[in-house]
């Protein structure tokens, strides 16, 4: 017996929307790198668009978007480890030595 899918996947024209937006952000991206000349303050935009993009990436190339909540809610268990990971660096970071 076949599943029938809740929700049906997106189109054509909406993975060639995402494309294009995920081409702006690139491009965003490496004006930000050339433009900022803050270290923190460049480090900070390029983790916010990283991140950006790559949720785009993952809802809708990897059609998380159209699973179910559950799957969703463990997809995330990597994101928190990694900052969990970098919070622990750069706490580390700033100990004594």
């Amino acid at each position: 017996m076949e599943v029938a899918p809740t929700q049906a996947h997106a189109s054509r024209s909406t993975y060639l929307k995402v494309f294009a937006f995920l081409a702006v952000l690139t491009a965003v991206e490496v004006s930000v790198a050339f433009l900022i000349g803050t270290a923190w303050l460049r480090i900070a935009f390029l983790a916010v668009l990283a991140i950006a993009k790559a949720g785009l990436v993952v809802a809708f190339y990897m059609h998380l978007r159209f699973e179910r909540i559950p799957f969703r809610i463990i997809a995330l268990g990597p994101l928190i480890l990694v900052v969990l990971l970098a919070s622990a660096l750069l706490l580390e970071r700033n100990l004594p030595r």
